[in-house]
C-alpha cells in the first residue's frame, strides 16, 4: 500500500515549503505586530519557518537562512516593542533558541557526513573555503598544505 507521501516528488515538497514559509512568516509577524504571539508560539513558529526555509531554499547555505531567519526576528521583536512599549524578551530569547537548536542538528549531520567520508583527516585539513573569497572550486588536499605552510612562513 503506497501512502499519498510517496507519491510526493521533491519539487513539489520545494513549491509547498515556500508556500508554508511564506504563510508562516506572515503568520509570526502579524503575531508580533498584535503583541499575541507567546514565547511557545515563537518557538514553534520559529521551528516551522526555520525548517520550511530550509526546505524552500535547498542551494542557499543553511547558516545564512537561519541568519536571516534570527535578523527578521529580532528586527520584529524590536517593531513590537516599538508598538506596545515592552520588549519581551522570553519571547526572542525562546525563538533564537530554536534557531539554535535547527543549527546544532545541521552542524551533526555535517560531522556525521564527514566522519563517513573522510574518516582519517583532520578537521583541520578539510577546511573548503577559498583564500580571499576567489576561486570556484574547493582547494584539494594538496593545495590545502601549501596554502598553510605559505601562512606558517608569512608568505
Amino acid at each position: 500500500m503506497q501512502s499519498p507521501i510517496d507519491k510526493l516528488t521533491p519539487d513539489q515538497i520545494l513549491r509547498l515549503a515556500r508556500i508554508v514559509a511564506i504563510v508562516t512568516a506572515l503568520a509570526l509577524g502579524f503575531g508580533y505586530v498584535t503583541d499575541l504571539l507567546t514565547p511557545v508560539s515563537a518557538g514553534i513558529g520559529s521551528f516551522v519557518l526555520t525548517c520550511s526555509l530550509l526546505l524552500a531554499a535547498p542551494r542557499q547555505r543553511a547558516t545564512e537562512l537561519l541568519g536571516a531567519v534570527a535578523v527578521w526576528q529580532c528586527f520584529a521583536e524590536f517593531l513590537s516593542t516599538l508598538e506596545s512599549g515592552e520588549f519581551q524578551l522570553w519571547r526572542l530569547a525562546v525563538a533564537v533558541a530554536t534557531l539554535g537548536m535547527a543549527m546544532a542538528v545541521i552542524r551533526v549531520q555535517h560531522l556525521r557526513a564527514l566522519m563517513r567520508n573522510h574518516p582519517q583527516t583532520k578537521v583541520g585539513d578539510l577546511d573548503r573555503r577559498t583564500v580571499g573569497g576567489i576561486g570556484v572550486l574547493p582547494p584539494t588536499d594538496a593545495e590545502l598544505v601549501q596554502l598553510r605552510k605559505a601562512e606558517a612562513m608569512g608568505l
